[in-house]
């Protein structure tokens, strides 16, 4: 068991990591083509590459309910546990238009079509990432958040004259480190579900769920306290439309996934709810503070409970 538990966590760590180190190589390649830093951000910090690798190296393994956890448990953590923290700690004035509360839905919609009968085919996986694809597309071309300003082109300029051969290196490396720790997380997971026999689907949705969104409330407090509220929103839209289309999508064409009943009768229909009532809040509230993360936190909390039921095989 307390090897399990260590290479779960020096897997997370792993993952994390090499996620930062992605992100960076891709923000500096980013700039050496002059793209928005803004909209490259938003893009990759919803791109979510450890939960895309930690997904496809337990569906190769056999782990469907962990590689679905990656999609489903992430996004529950981060829309209630992650926004809600977040909430309480920096209230956040709500500046994205409403395209963005839209594509949550769609994203929506698209997944739940992909899983109602409880599989996620390769020919429903390449629908899904196309419609990843051009749900951002559209969001670039809709959203005036996303336009780049001329301080922002100031520097990008001048990051733009670092190495590119740098740039590759951070992104290849992050890649690398990335794909060890998915490795070890899922050996992790096979040697606790053995020693414990915890549930393979409490596992995928509440620890790995958790343990791979974790940086995702850094990632929307730093910004939020520096006054750009919108790149915390981006960060929110970009990871519920990027996890629900594209990393499923792409996981399920490694290998087409099959979900548990109880993912079907719970997880799905919560995630759903989290979705609905954090998109509405982007559509009629002009701030979002304490009160409403507080609720989030609740919901989170909920959701604990009710895994904390079904966590033994």
């Amino acid at each position: 068991m307390l090897i399990g538990v260590v290479l779960l966590v020096a897997g997370m760590a792993l993952v994390l990591w090499g996620a930062e180190r992605f992100t960076d190589g891709a923000l500096r390649t980013a700039a050496r083509f002059s793209l928005s830093t803004f909209y490259v951000g938003a893009v990759v910090s919803g791109f979510e590459p450890e939960n895309l690798v930690t997904g496809a190296a337990a569906a190769v393994d056999g782990l469907h309910q962990v590689a679905l956890g990656t999609v489903i448990g992430s996004a529950v953590f981060m829309l209630t546990g992650g926004l809600g923290l977040t909430l309480l700690i920096v209230p956040m004035e709500v500046r994205i238009p409403r395209e963005g509360a839209l594509a949550m839905v769609v994203s929506l919609a698209l997944f739940a079509g992909a899983l109602w009968n409880g599989t996620v085919s390769r020919t429903e996986g390449a629908v899904l990432a196309l419609a990843a694809i051009g749900l951002m597309v559209w969001l670039y071309r809709r959203s005036p958040v996303f336009q780049r300003t001329a301080d922002e082109e100031d520097d990008e300029a001048d990051a733009g004259r670092g190495s590119r051969v740098k740039a590759v290196s951070l992104l290849v490396a992050g890649v690398a480190v990335m794909l060890l720790g998915a490795e070890l997380m899922v050996h992790g997971v096979r040697a606790l579900l053995s020693a414990v026999r915890l549930s393979e689907t409490f596992l995928g949705m509440a620890v790995v769920g958790m343990g791979e969104s974790l940086e995702e409330t850094a990632r929307m407090v730093a910004p939020a306290r520096r006054g750009h509220p919108e790149l915390a929103w981006g960060n929110v839209v970009g990871t519920v439309v990027i996890l629900l289309t594209l990393n499923l999508g792409l996981v399920a064409m490694i290998r087409p996934l099959t979900a548990d009943p109880l993912v079907l009768r719970l997880h799905v229909p919560y995630l759903a709810g989290c979705i609905l009532v954090v998109a509405l809040a982007l559509v009629w509230a002009q701030r979002l503070g304490r009160p409403m993360g507080a609720l989030l936190l609740a919901l989170y909390a909920f959701y604990l409970v009710l895994n904390v039921s079904h966590m033994w095989r």
